[in-house]
């Protein structure tokens, strides 16, 4: 009976479609790269070599990231880092405000059980107060626009990390906002 509740909840019926609509892909960088000459390189690389190896150095970077290694980027772009840093508390019109994750399983437990609960859609929140993530700096890199560079990890990025950091094989400096240092 949980199960189906849970189900009928998550939509677990419902098929999914993930669809990125604001980024190029493999297909596009390869006929970027070929289109400009880019890969002349003596022995032409067909668009599925490329994909090999854009698949085998995404694999490499997420393992790195997963064992909690900071990964240094070439030619100066940067470095990804495991940080941690504090969650955000604070009252704003006499409600919580936070940027503490949902537990989702103690959640959906709670709505099984009270059905008020449900209407009103009480949410519970993780316990505890360290978040972390992956901090893309930017202070050693040597290009321009820096503003405009971001690093956002996959799913498969951000649920080793929650695999590992549940078993306590992953710990991280606590980095500090930048509003929070003035």
């Amino acid at each position: 009976m949980y199960e189906e509740f849970r189900k009928r909840v998550i939509r677990g019926e419902e098929p999914h479609t993930f669809e990125v609509t604001n980024s190029n892909g493999n297909k596009e960088a390869w006929r970027w790269l070929k289109k400009n000459k880019w890969l002349d390189l003596g022995q032409p690389i067909t668009e599925k070599e490329f994909g090999v190896i854009i698949k085998t150095i995404n694999s490499y970077l997420r393992d790195q990231l997963v064992q909690g290694k900071d990964v240094v980027l070439p030619a100066r772009m940067g470095t990804l880092e495991i940080r941690k840093f504090e969650a955000k508390l604070s009252f704003k019109d006499g409600k919580v405000v936070t940027n503490l994750p949902i537990n989702w399983k103690r959640t959906l437990d709670l709505w099984y059980e009270d059905d008020d609960a449900k209407e009103s859609k009480t949410l519970i929140r993780q316990e505890d107060r360290t978040r972390f993530g992956v901090h893309y700096d930017k202070s050693s890199a040597n290009y321009n626009n820096k503003v405009f560079y971001k690093f956002i990890p996959g799913r498969s990025v951000k649920l080793g990390l929650k695999e590992n950091i549940i078993n306590n094989r992953l710990d991280a400096f606590l980095l500090k906002r930048r509003n929070e240092l003035h």
